[in-house]
């Protein structure tokens, strides 16, 4: 999950890069945020300190990674 969320961050990150006429430089800083792990469909709320429902049979899991990249 963390490896597809870095993907998806380098990717967006690229994006933005390109639309500013700019190329995507090295990674400079990584960071992991809080785990949320909801029921699905559910309508919890998300938490400072991180979610972990123990009730639900189905669940979604969620983490925000903080990517910094220098640009070229």
């Amino acid at each position: 999950m963390l490896a597809e969320a870095t993907i998806d961050g380098t990717t967006r990150a690229e994006q933005i890069a390109e639309n500013a006429n700019n190329s995507l430089g090295d990674l400079r800083n990584a960071q992991m945020g809080v785990f949320q792990i909801t029921a699905q469909n559910g309508g919890e709320d998300y938490s400072w300190g991180g979610t972990f429902n123990t009730s639900a049979m189905y669940k979604t899991a969620s983490v925000t990674v903080r990517l910094e990249f220098g640009v070229d």
